[in-house]
């Protein structure tokens, strides 16, 4: 039976994202005696005290100030009766009482001001005045319980990986050689708009990876590594004539880039490379050091999910990843045991957060919420982006930064 405060919660909940940065782990918690659904956040790594608070979704500041019990803190005010709190800060906010924010804005600093023994962020979320369970990424944090005084169990530690990253850009390439653009909504999965250019490559592409914003690596079916600058992707998409930047030997079938100046390659031999990047816009001379991880990768899709993480399917179903190490050093874990072979292809930009395109043409979003544990049991699925429509024979997804 659901708690009172959680009977409140119906409605379109506002987009929660982690209120840390793109790709941050942290751990979420309570303890006996804290309120239901009050959670108290602390980083999996490193220190604690002064890490960035940013905003967990769009809204207006209700209050940004002192209290003698929460410190300095803010309220953050997100419409139909929502609400979001941010407590403990290091030191007065950097947003002020009527300031309309952005989702993944900075907010403050982590402290231990107020009523606190250890730096960390308490963290609520309400529904017209009322505590409810708070939910991120689209995924319910399953703090839910203090155990107190009802004697329940306490709701356990969970491990989370920050999506609050902006939204995602996807790059396309249809049958005739023109290249797409597409916008996804990070919080919600909404779609946002498709541009297509009226220029073709000139070229039969066979591998793609999006290393930025504006600049595309695409091989070539002649083996050769093509580098494509786009100029605008706004209400059109521009791009300059592909620039062939290394010629001969590029056989691979699938590409994609890390985020981190890692480019993933895998031949149809099922021979990983790695290769380093080191220029937003390489020449053929700044992608060098390329290593053979080692063979026998049977994939027959492939995207990176952060720096030196790969996730890919098998033709039975398998839904696989990978955290490379080195050459010959690698650790696998199967996320998914079966039905992923109607996965055409997958695309991430990390963080968590990555995407299928099945046969019929549907995009389909999925959360993960530790991408980096080789563990499936806490995948979850986030609905489809659209139904239809995706007709692209290559996607690439713009990797967030690490």
């Amino acid at each position: 039976m659901a708690r009172p405060a959680e009977a409140q919660a119906a409605g379109v909940r506002p987009a929660f994202q982690l209120p840390f940065p793109c790709g941050e782990s942290w751990r979420l918690s309570t303890y006996r005696g804290h309120d239901d659904y009050d959670v108290d956040m602390f980083a999996n790594s490193g220190t604690t005290a002064g890490r960035s608070i940013l905003a967990a979704d769009a809204g207006t500041v209700s209050y940004a100030g002192w209290d003698s019990g929460a410190g300095w803190y803010v309220k953050l005010n997100h419409g139909e009766g929502w609400e979001s709190l941010y407590l403990h800060m290091e030191s007065p906010p950097v947003v002020s009482t009527g300031q309309s924010v952005q989702q993944g804005q900075l907010l403050g600093k982590v402290g231990s001001t107020g009523k606190s023994s250890a730096p960390h962020l308490h963290h609520e979320q309400r529904r017209d005045g009322a505590k409810v369970e708070t939910y991120f990424n689209g995924l319910r944090s399953e703090i839910t319980t203090d155990g107190f005084p009802s004697g329940e169990p306490l709701s356990p530690p969970v491990n989370a990986v920050s999506s609050n990253c902006g939204d995602t850009s996807v790059y396309g390439v249809l049958a005739d050689g023109r290249l797409t653009y597409s916008l996804v909504e990070s919080g919600s999965g909404r779609f946002l708009k498709v541009v297509t250019s009226s220029a073709t490559l000139g070229f039969t592409p066979k591998a793609m990876a999006t290393l930025n914003f504006n600049t595309i690596l695409l091989t070539s079916t002649e083996g050769d590594l093509y580098r494509v600058d786009v100029i605008t992707n706004n209400t059109s998409l521009v791009f300059n004539a592909p620039v062939k930047i290394l010629s001969g030997g590029w056989t691979h079938t699938h590409l994609s880039y890390d985020g981190a100046g890692n480019l993933y390659g895998l031949t149809s031999a099922g021979v990983l490379r790695r290769h380093d990047v080191t220029a937003t816009k390489p020449s053929g001379s700044q992608i060098v050091n390329w290593v053979t991880i080692d063979s026998g990768f049977t994939l027959k899709t492939l995207t990176t999910t952060g720096p030196d993480w790969i996730l890919g399917t098998v033709s039975d179903g398998r839904l696989m990843s990978y955290k490379i190490n080195g050459v010959g050093s690698w650790v696998s874990g199967e996320l998914k045991s079966s039905t992923w072979q109607t996965m055409t292809h997958l695309l991430s930009p990390g963080a968590g957060t990555f995407f299928g395109r099945t046969s019929d043409g549907a995009l389909h979003r999925y959360g993960d919420r530790n991408p980096y544990d080789n563990n499936g049991s806490d995948l979850y699925g986030q609905g489809k982006v659209t139904d239809s429509g995706w007709t692209q024979v290559l996607l690439s997804a713009q990797p967030y930064s690490f």
